[in-house]
């Protein structure tokens, strides 16, 4: 048994050894030159709101005014077959504030995309969440937002989905 592996091993490497080398096929002759326009960007702004919180102040709420900085990135791809794509996406960065009423502390967190394709018709989504953290149980409020367009060639809406939930923790 051990002489007839051995000799099937011997003849499989003698075949190997007369062949060839493998070679991939040249494809490249045949492919589609592909070309797009693309531009990013990135920045850094300031950021203020003021927002009401339901549940803060032991359910009977209170304003707090936020500040830091929003980081704003964007990239934007325009194909040769004229299709533009475009998204952007915002994210907070240090965000604070200070309750009117109570004095506490808060915290902002979160991020949202925003993203475009434009052809025949064009698909505008966009996703939004974030949160503003207070200081103990019951002070956090917690948003979540989506919304998702589509128009046909003519500019008519022909899809829209638009969802909000907010919630106090």
């Amino acid at each position: 048994m051990r002489i007839g592996t051995l000799l099937g091993i011997a003849v499989g490497i003698a075949a190997c050894a007369e062949s060839p080398s493998p070679v991939a096929p040249n494809v490249f002759g045949n492919t589609p030159t592909l070309s797009a326009e693309v531009e990013s960007s990135a920045l850094v702004v300031p950021f203020g709101a003021t927002l009401w919180i339901p549940c803060a102040n032991g359910g009977t709420g209170e304003t707090v005014a936020l500040a830091g900085q929003l980081s704003i990135r964007s990239h934007e791809v325009v194909s040769d077959d004229g299709v533009t794509r475009l998204w952007t996406q915002w994210r907070p960065m240090g965000v604070f504030g200070v309750g009117a009423t109570t004095g506490r502390t808060y915290r902002g967190t979160g991020g949202t995309f925003e993203g475009l394709v434009e052809s025949d018709g064009s698909v505008y989504s966009v996703v939004n969440n974030f949160r503003i953290i207070g200081q103990g149980a019951g002070n956090n409020l917690t948003m979540h937002m989506v919304l998702k367009q589509a128009y046909n060639a003519n500019g008519e809406l022909t899809a829209d989905v638009n969802l909000t939930n907010q919630s106090c923790r």
